[in-house]
């Protein structure tokens, strides 16, 4: 059994201007699986609809976000619910914290600038935990046994953001998120705009924390080098759909999919001094987005047919699914 399990997802951005009505279709029939206790990765160019896809299946959706049509179903050891089927925040903040955590992009976007960092601990305790023999005592014992588990010193609690490093702020933006130990954790860009030695101490944080926790985490990120150190499947989104999705490192060696070839060849390879090339031209407006194959004015190997159907994702070999009508022998 899956433990999310998300069906014809379609998840637009809906926005009026000058009496017209525009919809970005950020999201737009996504349907994939992603099993307990793996780590599930999405890959794909700036404004390919990861984030958003990322904030659908965990349900944080706010307006000018919407989710047109899909369900998003988890699969609890206990229970199965749609998260898309909880219309309040109010019924979604009960999933959330225990259940559910998100790592969002950014730590200064989590940690309270005017308040030192065990007080956001603390908040966060206050809203998810609600026990008889609660106390404060209790509550920094817990949180002082997650740091030292993580390797990670008790005196920044005492510290304010401002005073901590890009990297220690967001180890501890992932301490926050794992510290009740949720089935499904979320990371959105958890590596962004650090450095590879500190990017590196990050991916072996989540390592550890999924190792010892046992969760079922979906990462979202640009950086392959991060989904190939960390994930056991990979998606490749191209203009809000999954065009190709596979085991890791079958991906990276048996790439099918023409966009997903061209991702790979624009990596740097040690010792390669060769130029590298990547997909020319532009990736469309999620606005107004080209008939068929959305790849198609791009691909070299597009066809009438690619310019006139949309091709399905389907299963070309165990575990191996790709949206590519070259694939299916017919051009």
């Amino acid at each position: 059994m899956s433990m999310i399990d998300v069906k014809e997802l379609k998840a637009y951005y809906t926005t009026e201007k000058y009496g017209r009505i525009y919809r970005v279709r950020a999201v737009d029939g996504v349907s994939f699986q992603v099993h307990k206790n793996e780590i599930y990765g999405i890959a794909g160019e700036s404004g390919c609809g990861k984030s958003t896809l990322l904030k659908a299946i965990s349900g944080l959706i706010k307006p000018p976000l919407e989710i047109l049509e899909g369900e998003v179903i988890y699969n609890f050891d206990d229970q199965s619910l749609n998260i898309l089927s909880l219309q309040e925040d109010k019924q979604r903040r009960k999933v959330r914290g225990i259940r559910l955590s998100h790592i969002p992009q950014g730590s200064m976007s989590v940690l309270n600038p005017v308040r030192r960092i065990r007080k956001s601990f603390q908040d966060l305790i206050d809203a998810h935990l609600k026990l008889e023999n609660r106390t404060h005592l209790n509550d920094m014992n817990m949180v002082k046994k997650h740091l030292d588990a993580l390797g990670l010193e008790w005196n920044v609690m005492h510290s304010f953001p401002h005073q901590l490093s890009g990297g220690m702020r967001q180890r501890i933006t992932i301490a926050l998120a794992t510290i009740l130990k949720p089935d499904i954790i979320f990371a959105d860009e958890p590596t962004t705009a650090l450095d590879v030695v500190v990017q590196r101490g990050v991916v072996q944080l989540i390592k550890k924390i999924k190792k010892e926790q046992q969760n079922t985490l979906i990462m979202v990120t640009h950086d392959l080098a991060i989904h190939a150190n960390l994930c056991d499947r990979l998606a490749i989104m191209y203009a809000g759909k999954i065009v190709e999705e596979a085991d890791v490192n079958l991906l990276f060696n048996q790439p099918k999919h023409p966009y997903t070839q061209m991702l790979l060849d624009s990596l740097p390879k040690l010792g390669d001094k060769s130029t590298r090339t990547s997909a020319p031209g532009t990736p469309p407006s999620l606005i107004n987005v080209p008939p068929g194959c959305r790849f198609h004015p791009r691909c070299p190997e597009a066809t009438e047919r690619c310019r006139r159907e949309i091709p399905e994702l389907v299963e070309v070999e165990k575990g191996h699914r790709v949206a590519c009508f070259l694939e299916e022998g017919s051009k």
